[in-house]
């Protein structure tokens, strides 16, 4: 009952230096929520559309040609020039994010089998921006060449209406052939005239298959459309094998009349060719350039807004930084006030001490989380999926391992200006390593071992897991924090006895 005595006195003590100054109590508990609603609900994270100045070629003569509208739907076109430099100092003044230069005269390019360069400028030095620029202008390019292939498909499935020309064409030759009287000659002149009638047939089943070559390409052994191309050649050649076949027949000095099943085989192939003409035109050109789409199966339970995924992680920053902060000046409060001397005579034990010390500053610190917590859920709509009560575990933990981490930079430092000054490196060391801005993988060792020294680094990843995953996923993070609050503990007390027995 004694130790329990002395060590409800320092929480006492300490409890009622908080308590004494209601201003900062405020401040401890609405500071970091206003923090956390202005970072929630000030910062947009929305897709680029550029401001971008579109130059033309200077050789380009008459005026400058209007571009479509729907190119506003991926840029912001704020102006056309000819004025290359010109452009480029309105890009280097920041008055446009990016400036696109057309190509003067692609086609040349394209026929001497080169890519046509599209050139694009922009002056940006946020590494993040950069990247984020690089891959949205990639895509662009990507889209414009899907768009350019699928027009080019269009014009060769265009040309699939001549093949049914041909055929409607052929048909009354091949009637008044099946019809005929015996007449040689007049038979061989409706084969010849059929014979003539395959050349531009053949030009647009050429078209047909470059189409389909073009999915099977993107799509090595798709085999609908190989099946497709296949059977128009085949139905193509078989024709005209016939058709020749059948003329040499009749050119011959025994020569005969085509027999009606000789007629019949190609009234088939005709057929055959409007079939499969008439459905490689039902395949869209859109489908063909661009054959696959993606479908996004996104298995998490939720799928929060930008304030409500960044909200636990600016949470635990902000309470691993209040306990830092309160842990740090309590040592620095004790040299102030001059107190050692008397904890130094005082029948107290250091455990004791630092015991209600963490008491004292916990209570404070619970406080603040729960409300914290209370705020973010209403006021933010974050979601709690998971436990409340491994919830109200990971912040107990992580209140336990800042203070100590608090009160070991308190017995380390000399003046509240240093121990404060070691707190604010603590918080900017977890904002770059803890996963706030970057995930733990993408931090490359001996960094990463930065990242497993912070308290925040466990503690973000329980309060994602549990509010908005609603599971645990790495339970060795609450082991962690345990551990490490034992050992902070320890510590403390070791580094306080040590203080105490100075002269």
């Amino acid at each position: 009952m004694t130790s329990l005595t002395r060590m409800s006195a320092a929480f006492s003590k300490w409890t009622a230096e908080i308590l004494g100054h209601p201003a900062l109590m405020v401040t401890l508990v609405l500071g970091p929520f206003l923090v956390l609603l202005a970072f929630g609900q000030g910062v947009e994270v929305n897709g680029p559309r550029p401001r971008t100045l579109i130059v033309e070629p200077a050789e380009s003569a008459g005026p400058i040609q209007p571009l479509p509208d729907e190119l506003n739907d991926h840029i912001k076109v704020v102006g056309q020039t000819r004025d290359v430099a010109w452009a480029r100092e309105q890009l280097r003044q920041g008055k446009v994010d990016a400036v696109a230069v057309i190509p003067p005269d692609p086609m040349t390019a394209i026929e001497n089998g080169e890519r046509v360069p599209i050139q694009i400028a922009i002056n940006e030095i946020d590494p993040v921006n950069r990247g984020w620029a690089n891959a949205y202008l990639n895509d662009q390019v990507a889209e414009l060449n899907q768009r350019t292939i699928a027009k080019a498909i269009t014009e060769a499935q265009g040309s699939l209406g001549d093949i049914q020309k041909g055929v409607d064409q052929a048909r009354p030759l091949l009637d008044a052939l099946r019809n005929g009287q015996g007449d040689l000659q007049l038979a061989r002149t409706q084969l010849q005239q059929i014979e003539t009638l395959l050349d531009p047939i053949a030009v647009a089943v050429n078209n047909a298959n470059t189409a389909l070559r073009g999915a099977s390409f993107v799509i090595p052994g798709l085999s609908r459309t190989s099946d497709q191309s296949e059977k128009l050649q085949r139905s193509l050649d078989d024709l005209r094998s016939n058709v020749q076949r059948i003329n040499q027949t009749l050119g011959s000095g025994n020569g005969s009349l085509p027999t009606p099943q000789e007629i019949e085989d190609i009234d088939r192939q005709l057929q055959d060719l409007t079939e499969t003409a008439a459905a490689v035109q039902d395949i869209p050109p859109d489908v063909l350039s661009a054959p696959f789409k993606l479908d996004l199966d996104n298995v998490a339970p939720t799928a929060p807004t930008f304030t409500a995924f960044y909200s636990p992680a600016v949470l635990a920053l902000l309470l691993q930084h209040l306990a830092i902060t309160l842990g740090a000046l309590s040592m620095a409060r004790v040299r102030s006030l001059n107190l050692m001397d008397l904890l130094r005579v005082a029948p107290v034990r250091a455990s004791e001490l630092v015991a209600g010390n963490y008491l004292s500053y916990g209570l404070i610190c619970a406080f603040a989380s729960a409300v914290l917590v209370g705020l973010t859920v209403l006021l933010l709509n974050v979601p709690v999926l998971g436990s409340y009560a491994a919830l109200a575990g990971g912040l107990g933990l992580l209140v336990a391992c800042s203070l100590g981490v608090g009160f070991i930079v308190a017995m380390l430092s000399r003046s509240e200006q240093q121990a404060a000054q070691v707190a604010m490196l603590v918080l900017l060391a977890s904002v770059f390593f803890s996963g706030f801005i970057f995930g733990i993988d993408r931090i490359s060792w001996p960094a990463r071992v930065i990242s497993f020294a912070l308290p925040s680094t466990y503690a973000i990843r329980i309060f994602q897991d549990v509010m908005l995953r609603g599971l645990v996923r790495h339970p060795s993070d609450f082991a962690v924090l345990g551990a490490a609050a034992v050992v902070l503990f320890v510590a403390s007390v070791g580094l306080f006895r040590r203080e105490l027995g100075r002269a």
